[in-house]
């Protein structure tokens, strides 16, 4: 394992260049050290409001110095509770990389390192905001968070790239409720875009250029994921795809059409799906380009 925790956690920044399965070690680490976390935020906020209860009690009781003690210590606890939700860890991220890995690790060329830099500082931290400005009576703020860079090589010397960018926009302002009393009002509105691209030797694949046009109708996506540019050059093809912003990383086993029942509520975006329909419709992209002009072995494309 090459992680260095004490490390990590003075950015929640993770890069490494290492195999595969070195990399998957490392997941399962940062796994570990954030359900520590959240266990820890538990008790904390457990130990806040019994303490607080206890301090009201004797308060109730005219026992001032001791409530006044209590009253004190969940004050203390609250406010270490609020502190520790900075090392709280999006687990979809870090699970969304392991879910990949796992996943084209067979594919993946044993004897090539992976690169990674996975992000996992809050989407709206200092350092990734963009723009404050005033929206009518709104207090605007934009995030913009690349989290996720991930380089490797194919068996088939392919080379992926894939990566992730969130951008999200904070709203708050002062308003009175139907209470007649001042209020914060907040809004939030976010998108995710995936970028999956491969990068081939041109000799391998004659004519690709030509292909951009037919390529859009190759991709085929799932629920809750769509395209937004297709691109394709003598030397590399790349899907940008927009999520719906409550993707998981992995979800459910796909039901078939048969188990769709009525009023049923669709399932969140399947993220980890999403970027292997992606690989997978660049490779037909590529596959049809490889199989030109050998005779009644051309792919179609549709």
């Amino acid at each position: 394992m090459s992680l260095d925790l004490s490390e990590f956690q003075k950015t929640y920044v993770y890069e490494t260049r290492a195999p595969v399965a070195e990399v998957l070690e490392d997941l399962k680490a940062l796994g570990k050290l954030d359900a520590r976390a959240e266990r820890k935020r538990i008790l904390m906020g457990i130990g806040s409001f019994v303490s607080m209860c206890l301090g009201i009690s004797f308060a109730v009781l005219s026992q001032w110095l001791l409530s006044a003690a209590l009253f004190a210590t969940s004050i203390v606890l609250f406010i270490l509770w609020i502190r520790s939700k900075h090392t709280d860890l999006d687990n979809r991220r870090y699970g969304l990389v392991a879910a990949l890995l796992q996943r084209f690790q067979v594919d993946l060329d044993a004897n090539a390192p992976v690169d990674v830099k996975l992000d996992l500082a809050p989407e709206d931290a200092e350092r990734k905001c963009v723009g404050k400005r005033k929206r009518g009576r709104w207090d605007s703020e934009d995030f913009t968070d690349a989290w996720l860079s991930l380089h490797g090589r194919f068996a088939d010397g392919t080379h992926l790239h894939l990566s992730v960018v969130e951008h999200v926009q904070k709203r708050k302002r002062y308003g009175r409720g139907s209470s007649g009393k001042t209020k914060l009002k907040t809004k939030r509105k976010g998108k995710t875009l995936l970028q999956v691209g491969l990068r081939v030797k041109p000799e391998r694949f004659p004519g690709l250029t030509a292909l951009e046009a037919r390529a859009r109708n190759a991709v085929k996506l799932p629920p809750g994921a769509r395209v937004k540019r297709v691109r394709v050059a003598e030397d590399r093809v790349e899907l940008r795809v927009l999520l719906d912003e409550g993707w998981v990383a992995r979800g459910p086993k796909v039901a078939e059409p048969s188990e769709s029942l009525p009023g049923r509520s669709p399932s969140k975006t399947d993220a980890s799906r999403a970027v292997t329909m992606m690989l997978l419709s660049l490779y037909q992209v590529l596959n049809y380009s490889s199989s030109r002009g050998q005779p009644g072995n051309v792919r179609s494309l549709p």
